[in-house]
């Protein structure tokens, strides 16, 4: 349900402004609009935001991202440091991030360093490890090896040349010497290989470059003359680096478990004490007095009220008033919901918030989800797998959706084990193999028609509910459109019910004269309230009835795959072969019997369900209040 919101107006002394701001603060209930971080700028309020992203930097530099196993303690810690003026806080904790970042910054200047070299060196050896052979031979006949980047299409005409020089330079009574090995490194690039006796060097130089070829090098530091030499250097400098990388990242590690919580409960403070300085900038002053205005839920005023009356008496006037419906628009939205339904509010994450005073369909979703989708998964096999994954993400409290998530999966598993009894499927066909279990109502891969039948009714009784919460939205807004064009679509439907009840002979005939006439009254209320797109908006919920045949339909399909896998073990025996092949099915059918149940359980309920009431572009409710539980970090 939404809860009853109160606009309240807290009028206070300016001499305890700061204090009553501090206990609003604490209290942690009051929705304020005040302006953002940026549309407001003071000396103060620039040092905290400078700050504040000097410590995000940081954290961001110690690559810190543990905010849910940040403690009330450290919080606490922290803010017994910030009890000094502004000013001598914000110096004190630029001073010690100046010093520590000077370290941090040499640390992670000599691992990025070391990370590219080592990239570097790797490359060269990948490079020189083409033409080892081929340079330990030349090397060992007393033949000096260069290498270049060369392109492919010249190595011929290159090679030309460089042996038309060499027998130039060449002494008629020695022969000429000349040896070569390309290897293409990527796209037109290739590297050329040339070994020739030391008086030729010069020669290949000279040839390669009017070629416009790049001698290839070995990193800075691993050059030498002899190409085996810098092999050698490079790869003793690779078996070194890991260690010493190794050695930063643990520091680095260690750094970032304590220092990280230090920097975060700064940041966060940091941020709570510049939201506190931008609602003393914004609130009104009058004289000598100021006034605060905002949003507080109404089981929230009683105890607010009485606290600020405890710590500032007479220094505090407060009044406060119900939103007008010209308002509701504007108010904030704040869920709640009973324990057993609250994880199911998830399913609002993914749209905007509803309007206030409008429907909240939380309690709807927690009891026809998990119904639809247990229905299309429908095997009692399949159900305990997902009981036993939604208690193991059940007990990860400390990540809240994975925890929701679980939740709802423990209810999904419950309706999947009674919709397995009903069809009388347990992994499929082996309970009926093993122990000869029968369906309690009956086997839903053989009996489709009934099963299309149930998820027709079920259907059209989901959407009469939507309907139904509609036509009441639109009573209560005094909408005339909405409610009419609800009890049109409602009329409609109940005469088609009524018409099929009597066309099978289960009514008196007097009942299809009845559905004649609701189906005219209901074609005027749709006129009336939507005009043509009201008789649209009727043929889309009929259209939306039938679609819930998608429960049998994927359930069917889950069933048969199932059966598949039982298959395999007929072909094959209890064979290796035989019971892999059954598992893999099992395993690729229990995948998409949760994804595919929980999407089109979700999709039955955000287009076909919802969309008959829903009013989503509310605000969320979000009190001006110090960062509690898991919500360490401002998003």
């Amino acid at each position: 349900m939404i809860r009853d919101m109160l606009r309240l107006a807290i009028w206070g002394v300016s001499s305890r402004k700061t204090e009553i701001i501090e206990s609003l603060h604490d209290f942690g209930v009051l929705h304020l609009d005040f302006p953002r971080s940026t549309d407001m700028s003071t000396p103060h309020l620039d040092k905290l935001r400078l700050l504040r992203g000097k410590l995000l930097g940081m954290l961001e530099s110690l690559e810190w991202k543990e905010w849910a196993s940040l403690k009330d303690s450290d919080i606490e810690h922290a803010r017994k440091s910030m009890r000094l003026p502004l000013d001598e806080i914000i110096s004190e904790v630029n001073k010690s991030l100046d010093q520590f970042s000077d370290r941090l910054i040499s640390t992670l200047n000599e691992r990025n360093s070391l990370q590219e070299l080592h990239h570097k060196l790797k490359r060269s050896q990948d490079i020189l490890f083409h033409f080892h052979s081929f340079i330990k031979e030349e090397t060992t006949q007393g033949a000096l090896v260069s290498l270049w980047w060369v392109e492919r299409e010249d190595i011929s005409e290159i090679l030309s040349a460089l042996r038309n020089e060499i027998v130039q330079e060449t002494p008629v009574k020695d022969r000429e010497y000349l040896r070569h090995h390309s290897y293409r490194h990527s796209g037109d690039e290739t590297l050329l290989a040339i070994s020739v006796l030391g008086q030729d060097v010069d020669v290949v130089s000279r040839v390669l470059v009017s070629y416009d070829a790049i001698r290839w090098k070995a990193p800075a530091g691993f050059e030498r003359e002899v190409l085996l030499d810098s092999v050698d250097a490079i790869k003793e400098e690779i078996s070194v680096i890991p260690r010493r990388l190794e050695e930063l990242q643990v520091n680095l590690r260690e750094t970032a478990l304590t220092w990280g919580p230090k920097f975060a409960a700064l940041y966060i403070l940091a941020d709570e004490k510049l939201e506190a300085l931008l609602v003393e900038n914004a609130a009104h002053s009058l004289d000598d007095a100021f006034l605060i205005e905002g949003w507080i839920p109404g089981d929230e005023l009683e105890l607010t009220v009485v606290r600020l009356k405890e710590q500032f008496g007479g220094n505090v006037f407060i009044q406060w008033r119900y939103p007008s419906a010209e308002e509701w628009n504007y108010v904030p939205t704040s869920l709640s919901n009973r324990a057993l339904f609250k994880p199911f509010e998830i399913f609002l994450k993914l749209l905007q918030p509803p309007r206030y005073k409008t429907a909240d369909p939380t309690a709807v979703i927690a009891l026809f989800f998990p119904f639809f989708a247990g229905c299309m998964v429908g095997d009692m096999g399949y159900g305990a797998l997902i009981l036993l994954l939604g208690l193991w993400l059940y007990g990860k409290k400390k990540k809240k959706i994975l925890s929701n998530v679980g939740y709802i999966f423990i209810f999904l598993a419950f309706w999947s084990i009674f919709w397995g009894a009903a069809y009388g499927e347990f992994f499929g066909d082996l309970a009926h193999r093993l122990f000869h279990l029968n369906p309690l109502w009956l086997e839903r891969s053989h009996a489709v028609m009934p099963v299309m039948i149930f998820t027709v009714v079920l259907g059209a009784a989901h959407i009469i509910l939507g309907l139904l919460i509609g036509f009441y939205e639109g009573v209560k807004t005094k909408n005339r459109h909405v409610w009419m064009e609800k009890a049109g679509n409602l009329l409609v439907i109940f005469a088609l019910i009524c018409a099929l009840v009597g066309l099978k002979g289960w009514l008196p005939e007097s009942f299809f004269t009845m559905a004649i006439s609701l189906l005219i009254l209901g074609l005027v209320f749709l006129i009336a309230g939507g005009g043509i797109g009201g008789l649209v908006e009727s043929f889309g919920s009929l259209g939306n009835i039938l679609s819930y045949v998608r429960i049998a339909a994927i359930g069917l399909s889950s069933a048969i795959l199932a059966l598949v896998a039982s298959k395999f073990v007929d072909v094959f025996g209890l064979s290796i072969l035989g019971l892999f092949l059954a598992l893999c099915i099992h395993l690729l059918n229990f995948v998409l019997a949760i994804g595919g149940s929980s999407i089109h359980a979700a999709r039955l309920h955000y287009v076909e369900f919802m969309g008959k009431f829903y009013v989503g572009g509310g605000k969320n409710y979000r009190p001006f209040s110090r960062r509690r539980e898991l919500r360490w970090k401002k998003e």
